[in-house]
């Protein structure tokens, strides 16, 4: 679980504390700045009729999002990245008429091998047979 504080509001040491008290929580790990990536995922529908789905897929591409899901009056974009570009794109599509709209919280994982749990460690799960019904 990636959990974003504002130690502006409370010194990190306190949160720490706080979430050490739960049963639950094995590690908790400090990750900010160059030494991680954080990412958030929005999935927009967007209103998108034969004179506008031109300029929607357009925004698409200028974005580098995805196209997940097509319908005649409507097109559902997968859009992934920090805070900025979403809120980016979100201002560029609203005038088309955003219909939905989800969006995660923020996840980070560490850069290069430094790992919170290397999971090349776990054993491996046993292999599964699947046979067709006789």
């Amino acid at each position: 679980m990636t959990i974003v504080v504002n130690l502006e509001d409370h010194p990190l040491e306190h949160v720490t504390k706080q979430l050490n008290k739960l049963v639950e929580v094995l590690k908790i790990v400090e990750m900010e700045g160059p030494g991680s990536v954080e990412r958030e995922l929005a999935l927009v529908k967007v209103k998108a009729d034969a004179q506008t789905r031109s300029q929607v897929l357009e925004t698409v591409t200028l974005f580098r999002a995805k196209v997940v899901d097509v319908a005649t009056d409507a097109v559902t974009i997968e859009v992934t990245g920090n805070r900025d570009k979403l809120e980016a794109m979100l201002r560029v599509l609203e005038p088309f008429g955003i219909r939905e709209l989800v969006q995660s919280g923020l996840v980070a994982i560490n850069r290069g091998s430094r790992s919170i749990t290397d999971r090349s460690l776990r054993p491996a799960p046993p292999p599964v047979s699947i046979r067709p019904p006789a």
